[in-house]
């Protein structure tokens, strides 16, 4: 058998070329290109149009011309581990970093992944011939080239310097660049396949993995032309020197023999037995590509799925009067065959009309598709697998197949884009070029981003990386529409706990939930177990009540400064406005009046001002720290000089703390309202009805009317949950109360990281030089401690606020903002209607469930989708299913373009069981804990309770006793591990 370097046509490169370039042995020139798919869902017939017009139209005129052809291959695996570990691994190093021990999910998270994700690959090889160029050029230069090498010492397995055939390079880029640009038209997703900085050559790495997956590292790239630093030692008795040079790229590519059977059926090779499929006929119906790839996918079980890839070559035809010809033939055909034969001169005539257009070409295509076994597997399936893709291709368009090529190595090297200049296997058909486009492997789902914390599937596995905080976005708003029971808790938890554990940075990010019930408790006890035990501290759960002990004062400023900046300012005006609840239309100038007012009023920096005094016993730690620190006080020495001096002592948290008490409260803007100067610019009226309503709330929100108590102290991950200050009845009342309460909760939370460096000089302190440095030093660190942390905030229950205009506003700013200093803003409703102002300002969408046309419709109006997302949404995403996960309908808005794609969401039990908020799974979760490690309890968990949940076992448990829910979930946890303990006696004792 031939040495099977020969069924490679590639010979060499020019390392020194900046285009990623490789020649044939004949001087042919190649470059591949990777295609990811289409950028956003599409309708069939848009696709046919961008396919077929904007495409195949688009390289039409170059395939009219002799000496170009293409290559396109479509290969679906199982081989999903260079995808998948990369990614685990950089989770692990990520989650180590941050000190939280995950290992258990990162370990499900890969399991769950290579069971729904399959690895898919297209890719596009372009040729340029020696007949595209001028034929007296080509000749001199092959001529020269000839002579060139002739005059080095005889090297005939030796890399050849003297390929490049400089006439081509004009036409050669000219043919990729345009190929490139229809792709670009088609709206179609696609890269070069180009060298790295290190030289390492992708393409050939592609090309060499398809035939030897298993013999191909990560990162392996052949050697160019040139001498070998150790030379081969010469066994031959002659004078070739080929041992003293790098080997061609054929014999670098072709390491491994290949075998066939007898029968030529079946092809060993690198450790895979391939078996073939070749098109003898081409089909007489045109069906999109997407048809046979369901047909394979659906036809296998996946304890034998189906890997195969399909490879077409496109060819322009050679001669140069094959069009003059063809139309001799086509008249002589016509004349023979007769109106009469309506069948046969329908056809004829159609490709006369073809043959006459500009904008068509008629070209030579060839189909040639492979199955295979990887090693270790079982032999027989080789059989199916052939059984299965010939049938598949049979019925895409009744196709006539052959299995058994004459020459089964060459047959293999041409389903590999780049491997051969020529296919000769396959039967070449003549085809309009918008005839086969519609066949082409194009119509897949392109990723969108290329690095992200979670990694998710399409719903037919392909892996989809999802980047929060993405460079590539203007904005980092992120609405959620979900329905009950469509998975919105799991996946906002699944997120939230990938963005933690999986964000770049060695410190927690910062996150905050403000939930309405126990749904997010789950994620913050994960965090906090999964922590060492002196930082569990950084993961903060805290369910807030309307009282005195959790009072949050919504005029609180930073650390130091009298008067607010703009940000705070608009958070105050608009919380105000909300909690006054004043229709007047006159309010909207007397409120920024007010707040100007009051911080005037409290600031020790203005004329005629009335700052706090500080007292003695309101905080026994400030007077604590008074009395350590000497710091002298008298009865009229104001809060701000307490302040200051213990900035100065760099004591910043118990600065501000005692800060707190020199902010202005609720009944400071009473005090404002009374100055004669309101009642002159602002009607009577006006003032008393503000006066009256202040009164009422500082009655009715005690929580709102004092110096801020509720202290989130160091934590960084924190949830804010509200079910118990929140009203669930529909009422404009209802939905003020709530949505003051997500504005205070968002104020706790973002008084934390919320700025960034350019606000310092905009900032009042103290005018004299040394303490105003000292403020200057603490925020310049404390952003430079913050601006590369990740931050994100979630507002789960979003519809319970009514879309009140305050709160939109409010979030309308943080999006516009907050990019500056690196936050993202997650809302979740029930209510579409909730996000009509939003939506246009969104990055991201995701729709959980939409069960009625009249949601589909209402929603494709309020996000402005198309007919084929709608068609889309119906299809694909209708919540849980069961082990199948939640398929989520996603738009991604990009800096230049808007992306719409079906995602999955799946997870294992032992996510599941991190995450659960059930009330009788969680005390058993929780029990756990208290017991172990975070990673142990949850193997546990899972492999005693593969479903995600106890409930049964509590039922019963429940039923033989009348214990308490603790005592209960102490019960199954003690019935758990003892059977745990008895099953390991056996095996101890055998020991």
């Amino acid at each position: 058998m031939r040495t099977a370097d020969k069924f490679c046509d590639l010979a060499g490169f020019d390392p020194k070329r900046e285009e990623a370039v490789v020649y044939a042995h004949d001087g042919s020139q190649l470059t591949l290109i990777e295609i990811d798919g289409v950028l956003s869902i599409v309708s069939a017939d848009d696709y046919l149009v961008n396919v077929v017009e904007r495409f195949a139209g688009g390289i039409a005129q170059i395939l009219k011309r002799p000496g170009h052809q293409l290559s396109i291959s479509y290969e679906s695996s199982l081989n999903t581990t260079k995808v998948i570990d990369p990614f685990a691994e950089r989770q692990t190093r990520r989650a180590r970093q941050k000190g939280l021990a995950v290992d258990v999910l990162i370990e499900e998270g890969r399991s769950v992944l290579e069971e729904r994700a399959r690895s898919e690959t297209i890719l596009l090889a372009a040729w340029t011939r020696p007949t595209a160029g001028t034929p007296e050029e080509v000749r001199k230069e092959q001529r020269e080239n000839r002579k060139a090498w002739q005059e080095l010492p005889p090297a005939r397995d030796a890399q050849n310097p003297f390929l490049r055939l400089g006439s081509l390079d004009g036409a050669h880029a000219a043919f990729v660049r345009r190929v490139m640009e229809a792709l670009g038209e088609a709206r179609l997703q696609g890269r070069i396949l180009s060298p790295d900085d290190q030289g390492r050559r992708r393409d050939l790495e592609q090309i060499r993995a398809a035939v030897l997956y298993h013999e191909t590292p990560d990162g392996w790239t052949p050697y160019g032309p040139g001498t070998r630093r150790y030379p081969g030692a010469k066994e031959r008795h002659d004078d070739d020197v080929s041992e003293f040079f790098t080997p061609t790229v054929a014999r670098q590519i072709m390491t491994s023999n290949a075998q066939a059977s007898s029968n030529m059926r079946a092809l060993e090779m690198g450790g895979r037995r391939y078996a073939l499929a070749v098109m003898r006929m081409f089909p007489s119906t045109i069906l999109p590509f997407n048809r046979l790839l369901d047909s394979l996918l659906q036809s296998s079980s996946r304890s034998a799925d189906i890997p195969f890839r399909v490879c077409f070559h496109l060819e322009a035809l050679r001669d140069a009067d094959v069009g003059f010809k063809l139309r001799k033939v086509l008249a002589g055909l016509l004349t023979f065959s007769s109106p009469s034969n309506k069948n046969l001169f329908r056809a004829l005539r159609q490709l006369e009309e073809v043959m006459e257009k500009d904008g068509e070409a008629i070209v030579k295509g060839r189909v040639i598709a492979t199955t295979w076994t990887e090693p270790g597997e079982d032999l027989t399936l080789l059989e199916r697998r052939r059984s299965v893709l010939m049938s598949a291709m049979m019925t895409w368009g009744e196709a006539q197949m052959s299995d058994a090529p004459y020459n089964p190595l060459r047959a293999l090297c041409e389903t590999v884009p780049g491997m051969t200049v020529q296919a000769v296997i396959p039967p070449g058909s003549i085809a309009p070029l918008g005839d086969l486009a519609a066949l082409l492997p194009f119509h897949r789902t392109a990723p969108i981003f290329k690095q992200g914390q979670s990694m998710l599937v399409t719903p037919d596995g392909k892996p989809m990386l999802y980047e929060a905080l993405s460079p590539e976005q203007l904005f980092w708003l992120t609405l959620i529409y979900a329905t009950p029971g469509s998975g919105k808790s799991v996946l906002m938890n699944r997120l939230n706990v990938e963005f933690t554990a999986f964000s770049a940075g060695a410190a927690l990010p910062f996150l905050a939930v403000i939930d309405v019930g126990v749904s997010s408790s789950g994620f913050i006890e994960l965090i906090r177990n999964a922590l060492p035990s002196d930082r569990r501290h950084e993961a903060y759960y805290v369910r807030l009540l309307n009282t005195p002990d959790y009072a949050v004062n919504f005029l609180d400023l930073g650390l130091g400064r009298r008067m607010p900046l703009d940000r705070e300012r608009n958070f105050a005006e608009n919380f105000l406005i909300t909690l006054l609840n004043v229709s007047n239309p006159e309010v909207t100038l007397l409120i920024p009046r007010m707040i100007t007012r009051v911080f005037q009023l409290k600031s020790d920096l203005q004329f005629s001002s009335s700052p706090s005094i500080y007292q003695p016993n309101v905080d026994k730690e400030i007077d604590d720290l008074i009395k350590r620190h000497r710091i002298p006080v008298s009865d009229r020495s104001r809060w701000w000089s307490i302040v200051d001096a213990l900035v100065e002592r760099h004591l910043y948290t118990a600065a501000q703390r005692a800060q707190r008490y020199a902010m202005p409260v609720l009944e400071d803007l009473a005090r404002v309202l009374a100055e004669p100067v309101m009642v002159q610019d602002f009607p009577a009226e006006l003032v008393r009805h503000v006066q009256r309503s202040l009164e009422s709330a500082i009655e009715k929100f005690p929580i709102f009317a004092r110096p801020t108590r509720l202290d989130l102290g160091e934590a960084r991950v924190v949830s804010i949950d509200l079910q118990d200050v929140t009203q669930r009845h529909k009422s404009q009342e209802a939905e003020r109360n709530n949505a003051l309460f997500f504005m205070i909760a968002r104020h706790v939370y973002l008084s934390k990281i919320s700025g960034f460096s350019e606000e310092i000089a905009k900032m009042d302190f103290p005018p004299e030089d040394a303490i105003r440095a000292e403020y200057v030093r603490y925020w310049e660190a404390r952003y430079h401690e913050i601006a590369e942390t990740p931050k994100r905030l979630c507002m789960d229950e979003y519809h319970l606020t009514g879309g009140v205009e305050t709160i939109a506003r409010q979030v309308k700013s943080d999006a516009r903002e907050g990019r500056k200093w690196g936050l993202e803003l997650i809302l979740v409703s029930q209510l579409l209607a909730d996000f009509g102002s939003l939506a246009d300002m969104a990055s991201t969408v995701l729709v959980l469930n939409a069960d009625s046309n009249e949601i589909r419709e209402e929603a494709r109006e309020t996000f402005g989708f198309d007919q084929a997302v709608k068609s889309a949404l119906e299809r694909q995403v209708h919540g849980p299913q069961g082990r199948r996960g939640a398929n989520i309908l996603a738009r991604i808005k990009l800096r230049e373009e808007e992306r719409w794609v079906v995602l999955n969401n799946s997870l294992g039990p032992r996510m599941l069981w991190a995450l659960t908020t059930h009330p009788k799974d969680r005390p058993v979760r929780d029990e756990l804990y208290r017991r172990m490690a975070v990673n142990d309890a949850l193997r546990i968990l899972a492999a005693r309770f593969p479903d995600g949940t106890a409930i049964e076992m509590w039922e019963r448990v429940a039923a033989l006793t009348r214990f308490g829910d603790d005592r209960v979930a102490k019960t199954i946890v003690d019935q758990v591990l003892g059977e745990i303990m008895s099953e390991a006696k056996p095996l101890i004792g055998r020991s």
